[in-house]
């Protein structure tokens, strides 16, 4: 046999032993090396984007106090814009409150219960001060003292009756304070 045709052989035993193998390491292999060819590509984009945000950083960093500034001056004006809300809410509240006829009748009785109790003390003054004075007097005038007694009775029966008068008034008020301080709630949220 000659050379070549050993050698025709060979190749021939080879490419049958080839194609008698079990290929699947071989695609493994090629299977690995693309898989690191895709994530080298992976790397590199992602180390192009953090080289871009390190070189924008500085900027970055600039822009936060003006970036601070704007958050806080909306923050301010939202606030601001809700006080006002508000205020209006309450401002028309207070006025429709103080419109109601309910009111007005309370305001009147009050002001009549402070006249009373104005007038009531004015009077007790008047009478304590008679009653002293009729008191101090002398003890050798039992007739004239008897007489600024039996007034100082009639002054004390005058202050009581104008007590009672100021209690009543004060009651009265009260009830009207009551009975409008019911009709304003349930109005409230109307």
């Amino acid at each position: 046999m000659t050379i070549n045709a050993t050698l025709d052989k060979t190749r021939k035993d080879i490419e049958r032993t080839l194609a008698d193998l079990d290929k699947t390491p071989l695609y493994a292999v090629v299977g690995v090396t693309d898989l690191a060819v895709e994530k080298i590509r992976i790397a590199r984009a992602r180390v192009e984007t953090v080289q871009t945000d390190v070189r924008s950083a500085p900027a970055q960093v600039r822009a936060l106090p003006v970036k601070a500034q704007t958050a806080v001056e909306d923050a301010i004006t939202t606030a601001l814009t809700a006080y006002d809300v508000l205020a209006g809410r309450g401002k028309n509240l207070v006025t429709r409150v103080r419109r109601q006829q309910s009111t007005a009748d309370l305001t009147g009785q009050a002001k009549s219960t402070v006249a009373r109790a104005k007038s009531t003390t004015t009077t007790v003054k008047k009478q304590t001060a008679a009653t002293k004075k009729s008191a101090s007097t002398s003890a050798s005038t039992a007739k004239r003292s008897a007489a600024e007694t039996g007034t100082a009775r009639k002054s004390a029966g005058r202050a009581k009756s104008s007590a009672k008068a100021t209690t009543t008034s004060a009651r009265k008020t009260t009830a009207a304070a009551q009975r409008t301080t019911a009709a304003t709630a349930s109005k409230v949220g109307t």
